[in-house]
């Protein structure tokens, strides 16, 4: 967008946004829904940051009416008319999100279509109902009507084209567009004609997002237009901003000293402790190099070039820096998965700390792109040590150590879709509707682990006195299964054993379980 600067996070979702509608374009089986459900989780995720973000701009918005009502009104009128074409369009993009549910998971209310999580939805390869709701019944033309309607009403909120060269609006709803044979189709067509349920819900998203980057930019846009021009200032004040007021010995202390509200253009002197220094852009640099431990004070004045003064004063403290390492996910470090840590050593460059890790074959690596953050990866139980090293030109000295235990990942149990961890019992119909076995880690045990999942399992029951076993080389049930469990009766009971699941160091075998038909 031209209108703001878009976070990492944001051009991730962007380019999965374009895998996405280029699979679209496929004849896609059912081997790919889990590419689809994670878009689908990370753009959910995207949303949820982006709300707080927005709420951010107008609570700003909020202060500066306070300030000043005259100045702001109008502009905030039109930021509220922002949120509530905003609200409007994400309500209409969700109940379109319900109703395709409620479609296809028939029986369950609106309410808990609304919270339904894509992972639960059985036919997660159902292409009928978006065909159906959106080409068929004609929503998805309204879809691009409502789309249409609402950037047209956002970019109206802003005086004149000017304004609006600041904005570059994420809809498109003109195309071209063509479908897997290359024939031009229409924007309805290219996104919903047999789209699976779950691309379908993860375009939905992406249009809320779309629609929360739009109204972002333009109340922005809105809010730079309030003091476009501003150059009177009633209050003048001085201001020593240091970069830390917390210096390891054998460092620098570093500081920016100004004028608030101040025109950058205006050359001003100052003296600091003594020292007699001239401004860069209304920014006076002060540095004092450090020799000893203790509180020192910073004192002194601005000049202005009509004779005016404005003293400051501020003070630092100069210690031997602490080193600390933490864990990010727990207290302890787990064989065969990736350890996210943050190290930090208090007054030293982040560039210039080395970190090293004890034991044979266990590593740590710096994130790129980070400063503070490293992946640790270790290979055996017991204890390591992680050292924080502080290099100073070709002199290295060692600012802490910091143990943590090694362990090995602890087995997930497997449950039916749906189903609590303990349960023992369950609907015969709650049973048909289930997708299959997820893995399941300890509530207590909160490191993420990703690509986590059932590779196999046997589901055992007796059908006409004979004991019949199923197998299932996923985590699905097969049709087969499904036929079982539809037939059962009351008291009926189903064993689930040699259950295979995919962890961080290899397939491990899961605990079995029996469930019994209520």
């Amino acid at each position: 967008m031209a209108g703001g600067k878009q976070t990492p996070r944001q051009k991730l979702i962007g380019m999965m946004y374009l895998v996405l509608t280029a699979m679209l374009a496929l004849n896609v089986s059912s081997a790919v829904l889990w590419s689809f459900l994670t878009i689908n989780d990370s753009i959910v995720a995207t949303n949820r940051n982006f709300e707080s973000k927005i709420a951010d701009t107008y609570a700003i918005f909020d202060r500066a009416l306070a300030e000043n009502r005259e100045k702001t009104q109008a502009n905030f009128d039109k930021a509220q008319e922002a949120r509530r074409l905003t609200a409007e369009f994400r309500q209409y993009v969700e109940n379109l999100r319900i109703l395709m549910i409620q479609d296809a998971v028939r029986g369950i209310s609106v309410d808990e279509a609304r919270v339904l999580n894509p992972h639960e939805i059985r036919r997660q390869d159902n292409y009928d109902t978006p065909s159906r709701i959106f080409i068929e019944q004609g929503r998805g033309e309204e879809l691009r009507e409502k789309i249409e309607e609402y950037e047209r009403a956002m970019l109206a909120l802003l005086p004149n084209e000017e304004s609006r060269k600041h904005i570059k609006s994420p809809f498109n709803t003109t195309g071209p567009f063509f479908d897997a044979n290359g024939r031009e189709v229409s924007w309805e067509r290219a996104n919903f004609f047999k789209t699976i349920i779950v691309a379908a819900i993860a375009i939905l998203n992406k249009l809320e997002n779309d629609a929360m980057n739009l109204e972002f930019d333009v109340v922005n846009e809105l809010f730079r237009l309030v003091s476009a021009g501003d150059l009177t200032f009633d209050n003048v004040q001085a201001r020593i901003v240091p970069k830390s007021t917390f210096v390891a010995l054998g460092e620098t202390f570093e500081a920016e000293i100004f004028l608030v509200a101040f025109d950058s253009r205006t050359r001003i002197t100052a003296n600091v402790n003594g020292q007699i220094l001239n401004s860069r852009d209304g920014v006076i640099n002060f540095t004092s190099p450090t020799t000893r431990e203790g509180v020192f004070p910073v004192t002194g004045y601005i000049n202005l070039p009509g004779g005016d003064t404005y003293p400051f004063r501020t003070e630092y403290i100069v210690a031997r820096p602490p080193a600390t390492v933490s864990a990010d996910q727990m207290n302890v470090f787990y064989i065969g998965v990736d350890n996210p840590i943050t190290v930090a050593v208090g007054g030293a460059d982040p560039t210039t700390v080395r970190t090293t890790i004890s034991g044979n074959g266990n590593t740590v690596e710096r994130v790129a792109g980070s400063a503070n953050n490293y992946i640790v990866r270790v290979t055996s139980p017991g204890e390591v040590t992680v050292t924080l090293s502080v290099q100073t030109g070709t002199t290295s000295r060692v600012a802490g150590t910091s143990r943590f235990r090694v362990k090995r990942v602890p087995d997930p149990i497997a449950v039916v879709v749906g189903m609590d961890d303990n349960a023992t019992s369950i609907n015969r119909d709650q049973f048909a509707n289930s997708a299959g076995l997820l893995p399941r880690m300890p509530r207590d045990f909160d490191f993420l682990l990703p690509n986590l999942r059932i590779n196999s399992f046997t589901m055992t029951t007796t059908i006409g006195g004979d004991i019949t076993p199923f197998r299932s080389n996923s985590n699905r049930f097969t049709d087969e299964m499904f036929t079982a469990i539809r037939n059962s009766r009351r008291g009926q009971r189903f064993f689930f054993e040699d259950i295979m699941c995919q962890m961080p160091t290899g397939p491990t075998q899961l605990r079995s379980f029996v469930l019994t038909i209520q």
